[in-house]
């Protein structure tokens, strides 16, 4: 079967693994937080190296349970960075913070317009409330020569709202499809972004309701004033008395100048549950 070359149909598609990769049957690289709480691990390799300069990127992490290999209902929430560099020693983040609680099954899937280059090394670190904890990332890249003016497309993604103990900022959804309160990200953005993207919620403690379905919105503003500039951008459920997340989250083609308020609200499907955060991303040019 003969393949038409690369050029504007992005005809270029790598990913760096399917599944049973490790114990859990993560999908993709397992990769392992730092020894401490709340501390990144080491940079581990996820590709050697793209063929063609990639567009954009699907990015999976799942499989996240702690040391022994285990799940159970407790706060174990992750970060994951992905970066490029010669060597595990020389690696500049491109893409930060993407954040989850503990999952098996689909985990948490980001739909991410970031260029990645040809020939350079990409790399994953992790991060996690609990010491080496497992945790897998699966990437799926599209390139081949695509025109850049027919799709947005950055230079990397910057976390907004963060805090160190890997947990974002704490935000109560609405209760029984209600919108909750327009919950302030950040006060005035530092730079220019093209758009936006929101995590899953994360756990800030072990008692999140069971069954729970979450939507979450972006508004940029003063308090008061939002205008919702993406709705629905992520879709996530609780689904276990383990308190695993599943999500989709999907970014928002916004052009934010910098000095702006970004805030994040949230509808729920059943009791209001305000033991959850969230971090913002926004796209740099």
């Amino acid at each position: 079967m003969s393949l038409l070359a690369p050029h504007n149909h992005l005809s270029y598609f790598p990913t760096n693994g399917s599944v049973g990769v490790a114990a859990g049957a993560q999908a993709g690289t397992a990769v392992t937080s730092g020894d401490s709480a709340n501390t990144a691990g080491t940079w581990t390799q996820i590709h050697a190296g793209l063929t063609y300069g990639c567009d954009y990127l699907m990015a999976r992490i799942n499989g996240i349970e702690t040391s022994a290999n285990v799940i159970t209902a407790t706060t174990l929430n992750c970060y994951f960075d992905i970066g490029i560099g010669p060597d595990s020693s020389n690696v500049t983040t491109i893409i930060e913070k993407l954040g989850g609680s503990q999952a098996q099954g689909l985990g948490v899937v980001y739909f991410i317009p970031v260029r990645f280059p040809p020939d350079t090394p990409i790399w994953a670190r992790h991060q996690n409330t609990a010491a080496s904890a497992k945790g897998a990332i699966q990437v799926s890249w599209f390139g081949g020569n695509g025109n850049p003016g027919c799709f947005p497309s950055f230079s990397g993604m910057k976390a907004l709202g963060y805090g160190g103990n890997t947990v974002g900022t704490v935000i109560l959804p609405g209760a029984s499809g209600a919108e909750g309160a327009w919950t302030q990200i950040v006060a005035s953005t530092a730079e220019d972004y093209g758009g936006v993207m929101i995590s899953p919620l994360f756990n800030v403690d072990t008692s999140l309701t069971s069954g729970l379905h979450t939507t979450l919105d972006a508004g940029v503003g003063g308090a008061g004033q939002e205008l919702t500039i993406g709705e629905n951008l992520t879709q996530q459920v609780i689904w276990s008395t383990a308190e695993q997340k599943n999500a989709i989250c999907i970014p928002s083609f916004v052009g934010i100048p910098a000095g702006q308020r970004l805030s994040v609200r949230a509808s729920g499907s059943t009791t209001a549950d305000g033991s959850n955060s969230v971090i913002l991303y926004g796209f740099i040019h």
